[in-house]
């Protein structure tokens, strides 16, 4: 009560003042900031706010006293305005006392925090959002003034600690991210859980480390029973009992309950370490759980908590202390048990590296491989230009030698005619001395061309040297790429369990069965292509069996087994992935298809299409060939998605169907976004570099033959013909109108299950290309998926072919129905997920969009009303128990809001009370569900909750 007397006497504080802060405001409206009556209503309305903000923070209240300090932040920038000027600023500075009065006086209803801080945010000198949503948060931990109610009858709780309870095997079909989550949030967690115990047994401790304490546990419990770790979550459960009694009764933890909470910190944290694989295995757990339910039940039948904790007395009255020595030997036979570490932990040592460190590395190591390719074209260069030395060096040698015999000749020549004329000459014409300098200098020029050559020889040796080096060095490079991008590569086998799941669920929504068989699980993925690839799949897996599979009865009548066979197959052609989705259904209705497409003005009735050009009408945006609408199909979001995310990643897609034996839709796209294996050609002078993916084929000039049919360009090649294309005028560069057509190298490339022949100037080189983003000044740039810098430092431009190409196909004109078909955001029903549990959130997400829907989440009360402001779901999933606005309080906020009523409410918590039923049900609450649970009962009430909303 005292906190409460506390409350009110701040409101009502505010209260008094609130007429001498208005008569403050009205001098500062009407007078001038040189006006000595101005700077005193300053102070006056300044000194007031200042004042405010000290009780504030002397109560306790951080959220309080951040707003004073905001207002008198504002107050003060009142001498900057002009007269004519102050009036937003007068407006707000008259608005927010009345709000942080009714704020105080409603603290159960969270609407008024957010009114309170929104006002800030609309402030002249708004307050940032960063502090708005810390001075949020602070204001929604303030003290609420409804309780549960205490006297309330208990759930039945255990009494004997058993070996099953304390066990910590990971699921062998545990969801891999949902683990991976767990264990980077749980050390950080158990580590503060174990900080605030210590603080408890100190008594330094107060009302926040229990409600801190009690929330970590509260997200251990949760994520633990997520994951399948039955020990983690039993122990997170009654130890999160135990300081909800404390911080219902707002009284201080007694030194033997915090000994007992101690001991229950340490082997939660054990635990968590041991499934990290960080520690053994806690051979204490059982006795230690054990402890934490004598309390926890001295807790439910009102005993005195000041005694240390011992064994509790059996029905038949006589005391059991005696047979901890059972529980102790129960705990060692469990812990012989079970296994030493958890599936997650048998791989072998781990290294927990930050997700920037290792984006750095591939950075650098992509430098690296630049760089190399660099020094392979200037080694290569460098040995060109020592063979063109040598060659010189040969010719000039050759220039000498004639130079040599030139000058001998002439000077014999002028010898013998010197000779005839002196008299009495009797020297022979070759004797020595008669020749001249330019003899001595024609030779030594010789031989020092001859060095010269010796020279380059040897240089050249060094050059072949530098290049076996080279190669060698290149080899290590490439080795290194591998491995540092084999450290972003994940086995599609992670999203297994999740497959199966929406086979599942989605067999449970249509009657029908199904098996679902991975094959090439193993197979190495991008991880960012495999998260991307997740709805795809998702997206496949449910078309097959809504549309595929027949119901068990047809089966049956047509000799097949009753449950169907979905395949999902992964292989590797070099750097790219092959995906094929087969089942063993009817196949696909093409009369029906083509009927359907007729109907959506896709096509023209009567026109002439092949079998191939029918089947891609089922990845048209907004197709489905189903008259009902449901949540599994009906509203044609599905393979559309398959083939936005395939052009993404420039794939292809190739649908392939057998009446009575099934369907086959078959992907193609790279293993990487960052490399991908490319063709770099020549076109107008500039280099570009064309996806592997989608080339088929590489032709040289002179192999095929153009041919010019009016106004088309028709390639022929190997008895196919196919359009041609200049692709310097797709990319918008000029094309030289006299060269003729033989003349141009061709890139035959299949986009849609159609050939395409780009011509270009040359074909240049094909290679591994790490490719970067062209950044914001080439955003809004079309058919440009990135930049990649060669060997000779140029730059080469990666060219998104489907783009490119998209107005040039000859296929079904999809444009002009688009503005028909639903948008599909709007098409697909919407849900958003509150728990303060990451493990929790993502699992749920995973569910409803695994079945179909569209989710968002958000951590607590206050981050789920910010979201609804942009985004307003169809059900709404609450937890119950959330730090800073709980899911009671949501829903009642919820109810509350003319806007926000009709979103039917189903909150999903482990509180089995009765007290908690009935206190959801008076918020609003429609669903109330108890965990554990099945992912069939949530999904099925999500689509009642959907058929029938809440009336206004």
């Amino acid at each position: 009560m005292k906190l409460h007397d506390l409350i009110e006497a701040l409101a009502s504080e505010i209260e008094f003042a609130q007429p001498q802060l208005g008569m403050a405001l009205d001098e500062l409206a009407q007078r001038s900031a040189e006006d000595p009556a101005f700077m005193d209503a300053l102070d006056q309305y300044s000194g007031q706010a200042q004042r405010m903000g000290e009780a504030a923070e002397m109560a306790g209240f951080p959220g309080l006293q951040a707003v004073c300090e905001h207002v008198l932040e504002n107050t003060l920038l009142l001498p900057a305005y002009e007269r004519d000027e102050r009036l937003p600023l007068l407006q707000f500075l008259r608005a927010w006392p009345a709000l942080m009065v009714h704020y105080l006086r409603n603290l159960s209803d969270p609407s008024t925090a957010a009114g309170l801080v929104d006002h800030l945010r609309d402030a002249p000198s708004p307050m940032d959002e960063e502090l708005a949503l810390r001075v949020m948060h602070q204001l929604g931990a303030m003290p609420q003034t409804t309780l549960l109610d205490e006297h309330a009858a208990h759930s039945s709780r255990p009494v004997l600690a058993t070996p099953d309870d304390v066990a910590l095997v990971v699921p062998a079909d545990v969801d891999q991210k949902l683990l991976e989550g767990f264990l980077q949030e749980a050390p950080d967690q158990a580590r503060h859980l174990v900080e605030l115990a210590l603080n408890m047994v100190s008594g330094q401790g107060d009302s926040s480390d229990i409600i801190a304490a009690k929330r970590i546990a509260h997200t251990m419990k949760g994520s633990g029973a997520t994951i399948g770790l039955r020990g983690l979550a039993a122990l997170g459960h009654h130890f999160e009992d135990i300081l909800e009694h404390f911080e219902t009764e707002h009284s201080q933890v007694t030194k033997p309950v915090a000994d007992v909470l101690l001991d229950a910190a340490y082997c939660l944290a054990q635990m968590v370490d041991y499934i990290t694989g960080d520690d053994e295995y806690p051979e204490q757990s059982q006795s230690v759980l054990q402890r934490v339910l004598d309390l926890a039940n001295r807790i439910d039948r009102g005993e005195s908590l000041d005694m240390p904790v011992t064994r509790i007395q059996n029905d038949m009255g006589s005391s059991t202390s005696n047979s901890l020595a059972t529980t102790e030997a129960s705990a060692t036979a469990a812990v012989q048990a079970a296994p030493r570490r958890p599936a997650v932990a048998s791989h072998g040592a781990a290294l927990r590296v930050s997700v920037d460190r290792v984006e750095e590395l591939f950075r650098v190591s992509g430098e690296v491989s630049v760089h190399s390719a660099a020094m392979e074209t200037r080694i290569k260069q460098l040995g060109d230009s020592a063979k063109a030395l040598l060659a010189q060096n040969l010719r000039l040698q050759k220039r000498l030698f004639e130079l040599e015999t030139v000058v001998d000749v002439r000077a014999l020549t002028m010898m013998r005619g010197r000779s005839q004329r002196e008299d009495g000459a009797s020297f022979d014409p070759l004797e020595m001395d008669q020749y001249s300098e330019l003899h001595s200098t024609a030779h030594a020029l010789v031989e020092e061309a001859a060095d010269a050559r010796l020279m380059a020889h040897r240089m050249e040796e060094d050059i072949a040297r530098l290049s076996g080096m080279q190669t060698r060095q290149q080899l290590l490079s490439r080795d290194l790429q591998h491995l540092v991008t084999s450290t972003r590569m994940a086995e599609v086998s992670v999203l297994e369990s999740r497959l199966q799941r929406n086979v599942r669920t989605t067999c449970q929504a249509t009657g029908k069965l199904a098996v679902l068989v991975l094959e090439g699980g193993d197979t190495l993925i991008d991880s960012d292509v495999l998260n991307r690839l997740a709805e795809p799949l998702l997206h496949l897996i449910r078309n097959a069996v809504d549309h595929g599979l027949e119901s068990p009865a047809e089966r049956l009548r047509d000799g097949k087994p009753e449950a169907g066979t979905i395949t999902l197959s992964f292989t590797r052609q070099g750097q790219q992935v092959v995906l094929r989705c087969s089942d063993d259904g009817r196949g696909l209705d093409l009369l029906a298809i083509q009927s359907r497409g007729v109907e959506r003005g896709l096509i023209q009735a009567g026109q002439a299409m092949s079998e191939d050009e029918i089947t891609r009408l089922i990845l048209m945006p907004g197709f489905s060939t189903r008259a009902e609408v449901s949540e599994v199909s009906g509203r044609g979001v599905g393979l559309d998605v398959v083939r936005d995310w395939v052009n993404a990643m420039n794939g292809t897609v190739r649908v392939t169907s057998t009446p009575r034996r099934g369907c086959t839709i078959e992907l193609r796209f790279a293993a990487s976004l960052s490399t991908i294996q490319s063709l770099i050609v020549e076109v107008s002078g500039e280099r570009f570099a064309l996806p592997s993916v989608q080339i088929e084929q590489a032709v040289p000039r002179g192999v095929g033959r153009f041919e010019r049919l009016g106004g088309r360009v028709v390639y022929h090649h190997l008895r196919r013909a196919m359009s041609a294309l200049h692709l310097a005028q797709v990319v918008g560069l000029s094309i030289d109108t006299d060269k003729p057509l033989d003349e141009y190298d061709v890139v035959i490339v299949q986009l849609h299950n159609t050939l395409h022949a780009l011509a270009v100037d040359r074909l240049m080189d094909s290679r591994e290309l790490l490719v970067k983003s062209p950044g914001r000044y080439a955003r809004h740039l079309m058919g440009v998926s990135g930049l990649s810098i060669l060997g000779d430092g140029g730059i080469a431009v990666n060219l998104d072919l489907t783009q490119l190409l998209q107005g040039t196909r000859r296929q079904v004109p999809a444009a002009r129905s688009v503005e028909k078909l639903p948008q599909r955001e709007q098409a697909r029903a919407s849900v958003l997920i509150v728990d303060d549990a990451l493990s929790v959130r993502s699992s749920l997400q995973q569910l409803v969009e695994d079945a179909g829907f569209r989710a968002e989440t958000a951590r607590d009360g206050i981050e789920a009303i910010d979201a609804m402001r942009a985004f307003k779901p169809d059900v709404l999933l609450t937890d119950l128990e959330m730090p800073n606005m709980n899911g009671v309080e949501l829903t009642s906020h919820v109810r509350q809001r003319d806007d926000l009523k009709q979103i039917p409410v189903i909150m999903i918590t482990s509180r089995s009370q009765e007290k908690h039923r009935k206190l959801a049900e008076q918020a609003g609450v429609d669903v109330y569900i108890t965990k554990p649970y099945s992912d069939g009962d949530l999904l099925q009430k999500i689509r009642q909750a959907i058929a029938a909303p809440v009336e206004a």
